[in-house]
């Protein structure tokens, strides 16, 4: 039998009831005004009820959304989660037992993050036998990742440190350097996923050492982000899911400490986008509210637009048609909003130009055709229109709108069209096949496993077979 949750319900006795003199808050009065308080806060309508609040403080549910939790201690006045009883379960809800938190204060320490950063990187680079950090690591899943992840919500814990200052010769070095391996990593994949993780541990080492909370020091950290993001990636790319996982985290960790939230939050929106490859919708759309919810005062439209796409996903994968529509509204909507901001805005931010636009909403509405196929023609639509779009060098995000495009035309029982679209993708695949390429060339193989009869289709499943392992 699930333990009451007393101190949620004594910080609702506590609020006079807005309706009853004399009485305290009803459960409805409190999740009226928490809706109420976030539409003001974020824009968005939640749907918060007497009914869930009651759950609450039964015991029956005990960690709230991102959202919730936010809007339930502005209106009860409570200090912490903890005030209210929230808590995350001591096991994920879900999978195996996690890894222990790369985190236990319940604020980012600089130091701390800087220090686990050199952690994880010098275990990648040892050999696996030797490894001790990611050994045996499982991915984090449910309330162990939002509890992890709920410090962005709090400001960074500064120390001192010790050390020498990092100098302007060095962060240019650094950056430049930072923004080659980001286009490397983006436009042929030949770079040596260690290369980058090699970079990181030596940065972060030097990190370590900095005199903490300067402007070079910041600036020192918003590298490092960077570099986390390319590193999970590319860790992404090699199907090393857990040690991705870490990486997006770190990334979030860094950006954080560096003071930069905005390209935190696009930390987040990747390590949604995993989530979701990985068969985890709500732990990627909780995610996704978390990273809104963090830069709600202070996102550019482009942001805006980054994360609404994020958050469609999820209602694709969930086949929540409304709910993916209106948020495919809002973020073409910030995207148009956004054209004069490209310089304002994190490089991943930027990438979301009107090619990348058309072609993430194309594939969320090949996902929501598993739900119901008359969304397949949807979906030719925005990826054809992305690959009109695309610029040459990103050969990479040609090759996934061919992959997405042949497989919107499986589910519109065009076999021909879609034999002839994956054909022009596999001389340009080859590269990144043992990574997602690879996930994608063998979900086409599968799903074209019906239409093996069409001559075309057997021939482009052979090639399929040729180039990756079915």
């Amino acid at each position: 039998m699930p333990e009451p949750n007393h101190l949620l319900r004594a910080a609702r006795h506590r609020l006079p009831s807005p309706g009853a003199p004399g009485e305290h808050a009803s459960r409805a009065e409190v999740a009226s005004a928490v809706n109420q308080w976030l539409w003001r806060e974020t824009g968005k309508r939640y749907e918060l009820d007497a009914h869930y609040l009651a759950k609450l403080e039964r015991g029956v549910a005990r960690w709230p959304n991102a959202a919730y939790r936010s809007g339930l201690r502005h209106v009860l006045a409570a200090q912490d989660d903890a005030a209210l009883g929230f808590r995350p379960p001591r096991r994920a809800d879900r999978g195996p037992t996690p890894a222990p938190s790369t985190v236990t204060s319940p604020q980012w320490d600089a130091e701390l993050v800087a220090e686990r950063a050199t952690a994880v990187t010098g275990d990648d680079l040892t050999p696996p036998t030797r490894r001790t950090v990611l050994a045996g690591a499982a991915t984090l899943m449910g309330a162990a990742l939002a509890g992890e992840l709920e410090p962005f919500l709090r400001p960074t814990v500064v120390g001192h440190g010790r050390g020498t200052a990092f100098t302007e010769e060095e962060l240019e070095s650094a950056e430049q350097l930072t923004a080659t391996l980001r286009a490397w990593h983006t436009r042929n994949g030949t770079l040596a996923r260690t290369a980058v993780v090699a970079q990181l541990n030596t940065h972060t080492r030097r990190l370590r050492a900095a005199p903490q909370g300067t402007p070079e020091t910041l600036r020192a950290f918003r590298i490092g982000a960077e570099l986390a993001d390319v590193a999970a990636s590319m860790t992404w790319d090699a199907a090393l899911h857990s040690t991705a996982q870490r990486y997006f985290i770190l990334s979030a960790q860094l950006a954080h400490a560096a003071g930069d939230d905005a390209l935190a939050a696009v930390a987040l929106a990747s390590l949604a986008r995993q989530c979701y490859d990985l068969g985890h919708p709500d732990d990627g759309l909780e995610i996704v509210q978390l990273a809104q919810y963090g830069t709600r005062r202070t996102a550019t439209p482009r942001l805006r637009a980054v994360l609404a796409t994020r958050e469609a996903w999820a209602y694709a994968l969930l086949g929540d048609a409304r709910a993916f529509r209106r948020t495919v509204g809002l973020a073409e909507d910030h995207h148009a909003e956004g054209v004069r901001d490209i310089d304002a805005v994190t490089p991943s931010a930027r990438s979301l130009d009107e090619a990348e636009l058309a072609g993430v909403i194309g594939a969320r509405y090949r996902d929501l055709a598993r739900f119901d196929a008359s969304h397949a023609r949807d979906a030719q639509e925005y990826i054809g229109k992305a690959l009109a779009l695309r610029d040459p060098a990103r050969v990479r995000n040609q090759v996934f709108d061919l992959i997405g495009l042949a497989r919107a035309h499986l589910i519109t029982q065009e076999p021909d069209r879609a034999a002839e679209l994956v054909l022009r993708a596999l001389p340009l695949a080859g590269t990144w096949t043992g990574g997602r390429v690879g996930t994608k060339l063998r979900d086409f193989h599968r799903e074209a496993a019906p239409f093996t009869t069409v001559p075309a289709m057997r021939d482009a499943r052979e090639a399929v077979s040729t180039l990756i392992a079915c």
